[in-house]
């Protein structure tokens, strides 16, 4: 009787113009496509892993323009260990990106990774909370990476 009923509202026009809707979803906004290599980078943060070397941890990063990816494995997850990881090895080879992206993790949102962001003149742009199809270039990496 029920699934008759939902069948029955379903096809009355008059029942489906005054129907509420309450969940509508804003569609996920997009990203322009940078215009020179390097200037754009998205970063995260995969493991635990199994220890290799005191590294458990692995700080992925992807240019948006070309899709060079970098995985560097750090020992822990403190932004402190992270800015280093970014500063001796992305920006002493590509130089400092124009725009960072990444996910709302602790580390990430920190005052010192902020502090870090706006020493080097860098944008830092965060993505929705739980969704990571919204830094899906990373995501996409991590598939691999396991």
């Amino acid at each position: 009787m029920k699934y008759q009923i939902k069948q029955w509202v379903r096809c009355c026009k008059s029942c489906q113009r005054s129907k509420i809707q309450r969940h509508t979803k804003t569609p996920l906004g997009t990203f322009s496509l940078p215009n020179a290599r390097f200037t754009h980078i998205h970063i995260d943060i995969v493991g635990p892993l199994p220890p290799s070397e005191g590294q458990i941890y692995l700080l992925t990063i992807i240019d948006r323009f070309s899709r060079w990816p970098e995985a560097i494995p750090i020992p822990d997850m403190r932004a402190k260990t992270i800015c280093r990881a970014i500063f001796d090895t992305w920006i002493s080879r590509f130089g400092c990106p124009s725009v960072v992206t990444s996910d709302q993790g602790s580390q990430l949102r920190s005052s010192m990774f902020v502090e870090f962001t706006r020493m080097l003149g860098t944008q830092k742009i965060k993505t929705s909370q739980y969704q990571p199809v919204s830094n899906g270039i990373v995501e996409r990496f991590h598939r691999h990476l396991k």
